[in-house]
């Protein structure tokens, strides 16, 4: 009686061992990137999120040329309200915003913003009152339109104060007609309004500090883009390999079957 031949042992396709083996590598760079987020977000402390602008709205920039702020979708906005004949503090405001400007009139993901509270500022006005200011750069616009969108854009979705019209007899002089919200707002390149600032306070300590609070805040946005692409990056290079890998190993086919021992060949 002959011995059976021993059975075959089963083939272990390489893929089996290597899907499994580069499926964990993936899951560690997903973890170690999501960890060095965190460690980021942790040295350069989050913002918070007060609004955000959900939709757009349309404007008539200095130039006479109409505009949507929708323009600016994926830049960082510095926006203020402000009125050409202004006797109060808008002068402060523009002011403060006009020494940030300088520093970032060449950054083309940085945009300021001037909107006019005063329905009659025209065009030719605003562009007066901006060549004043000797501005270099073209990202700073200076615009006006419908006065009752505006301020209920402004109030709801900028989160500015709502504006009050001074009557004719406690005005301080003719131009002294509006009392509005003398802050700077800023929002990131998602739309999101994150903080507001007090660059035009009349006390200077304050005002000063705003300032300083602003500028890091600019800084701290324009870098979360760049943060938030790295981590998605790396999460998605890792998604696509592992199912690049997992489409093979649903391709490959089973290796054949046991070839047939002699002692099963059906004799002649």
């Amino acid at each position: 009686m002959s011995t059976p031949p021993p059975a075959d042992r089963p083939r272990i396709h390489p893929l089996t061992i290597w899907i499994p083996i580069i499926a964990i590598v993936g899951g560690i760079v997903v973890a170690y990137s999501y960890l060095t987020k965190l460690s980021l977000e942790k040295r350069s402390p989050r913002l918070p999120v007060v609004s955000r602008l959900e939709k757009s709205i349309p404007l008539v920039e200095r130039s006479g040329k109409e505009v949507e702020l929708a323009d600016l979708k994926g830049k960082v906005i510095v926006a203020c309200w402000v009125y050409t004949h202004c006797p109060r503090g808008c002068a402060g405001v523009v002011g403060a915003m006009l020494g940030l400007h300088k520093e970032f009139e060449n950054n083309p993901d940085v945009h300021f913003l001037s909107v006019s509270v005063d329905p009659d500022d025209t065009p030719q006005q605003l562009k007066t009152f901006a060549d004043g200011l000797k501005l270099g750069g073209d990202n700073w616009w200076f615009v006006n339109g419908n006065k009752d969108t505006l301020r209920s854009y402004m109030t709801r979705y900028f989160q500015f104060t709502g504006v009050q019209d001074i009557p004719e007899k406690d005005r301080l002089s003719p131009a002294d007609k509006y009392i509005h919200d003398m802050r700077v707002a800023l929002v990131d390149k998602q739309g999101q309004v994150r903080k507001h600032y007090h660059v035009g306070s009349g006390d200077p300590e304050l005002a000063q500090l705003s300032l300083d609070d602003l500028r890091r805040d600019i800084n701290i946005v324009l870098k979360e883009k760049h943060e938030s692409s790295g981590f998605l990056g790396a999460v998605l290079l890792s998604v696509i390999g592992i199912c690049v890998l997992s489409l093979l190993f649903m391709a490959w086919k089973r290796p054949p079957g046991k070839p047939q021992s002699p002692e099963s060949t059906p004799a002649p």
